[in-house]
């Protein structure tokens, strides 16, 4: 498939200058359980309060895609000690637990279409997390979302967009997840997150089952965010892009600029015109190679290397912006025995070095 060229200008003086207070080091991985977080972390996190409080949102989200296990993301994620590592950063932890969506779907319109399959519970269950951060964040709290399909993207962002309309997103992602019902080939809606809150894009939520809650909104604009990691777009996805020129980093300029540079000009974007600019992070561990992530559902090769991966995470941890995240598409009944503990083992590590590892 042709890959789409960033639309950012790669003028190496407008990148951003990270403060020389901050010490540019990050983690490579969960290593020695007594790494810290990041020199000067007083710098980090500015948007939640202090004693600074990492929420654990558990959102097991099967129904945005056909493969049941990404429901079990978030109880393998704790199983894996996230808990412990959250705490051995300095962060306090608030794990609200899974939200009940077998529970919140039983009750839901259960409308589904092929160019929207289960609508009506995707709608329902995203509406209730939509709820929960947007309470989080009000709280001063850092909503961390455990996947789950990468539906949970609507009502995440919805949430967060509720709180800080302005936020700025970075989507890591093998997928642009920006279709919707109308153009959408698969009808899966783990690949129209991003199409549905788009201004310019979403659907008329009146006709979609499910959905009555986002008719006022919010809505993301175009220049609100960043891909990088693209190497498998829809044709229908690809014009989107273009025509509202989002900038969009593939596979394809990360070898060409190195991940260094590429995170340079994504941060850059996105922060040029407000310094203390809100970030939320989507991290979809398909962005990742399936050689070292190969549970999960939608696998491309040619995905980010285990280093790239790691610092995607820490450029957006250094910047001291990150607000809110997402890990997602994490599935161990789509590998063998270890595939799927090696998939779990590097979203762990992946989570820990966006909440702030440091090896020195």
């Amino acid at each position: 498939m042709m890959m789409i060229a960033s639309t950012i200008p790669r003028r190496s003086s407008a990148l951003i200058q990270v403060s020389s207070k901050r010490l540019l080091t990050g983690g490579a991985g969960l290593g020695n359980v007594r790494d810290r977080m990041m020199a000067a972390e007083e710098e980090l996190f500015q948007h939640s309060t202090s004693p600074k409080t990492v929420s654990l949102i558990g959102a097991p989200m099967t129904y945005g895609q056909p493969f049941v296990g990404t429901d079990s993301g978030p109880k393998l994620l704790r199983e894996g000690g996230l808990r412990s590592m959250m705490t051995a950063l300095g962060w306090r932890v608030d794990d609200v637990g899974d939200i009940n969506f077998e529970k919140i779907a039983s009750q839901a319109n259960q409308a589904s279409f092929p160019s929207a399959r289960n609508c009506g519970i995707v709608g329902a269950v995203n509406e209730h997390l939509a709820n929960v951060v947007q309470e989080k964040i009000g709280s001063g709290r850092f909503p961390l979302l455990l996947g789950g399909d990468h539906s949970i993207g609507i009502g995440s962002l919805a949430g967060v967009l509720r709180n800080r309309p302005n936020t700025g997103v970075l989507w890591i992602d093998a997928h642009a997840d920006i279709n919707i019902p109308d153009i959408s080939e698969s009808g899966n809606m783990h690949g129209m997150p991003i199409g549905m809150l788009m201004e310019g894009v979403s659907p008329d939520f009146s006709k979609l089952p499910g959905f009555d809650w986002l008719i006022d909104g919010p809505r993301l604009r175009p220049d609100q965010i960043v891909y990088v990691g693209l190497r498998d777009v829809d044709g229908a996805e690809r014009s989107i892009i273009r025509k509202l020129g989002i900038p969009a980093f593939t596979m394809h300029d990360i070898d060409h600029h190195g991940i260094g540079k590429v995170m340079d000009m994504a941060l850059n974007h996105l922060l040029k015109d407000d310094s203390n600019r809100p970030l939320h992070l989507s991290y979809d561990i398909d962005a990742v190679d399936p050689v070292l992530a190969p549970a999960t559902g939608t696998t491309v090769r040619g995905g980010l290397n285990f280093r790239e991966a790691h610092f995607v995470a820490e450029a957006v941890a250094m910047s001291g912006n990150l607000a809110s995240a997402d890990i997602v598409e994490l599935n161990p009944t789509l590998s063998d025995g270890q595939g799927a503990k090696e998939t779990v083992e590097l979203g762990l590590q992946i989570v820990t070095s966006m909440m702030g590892k440091s090896i020195i």
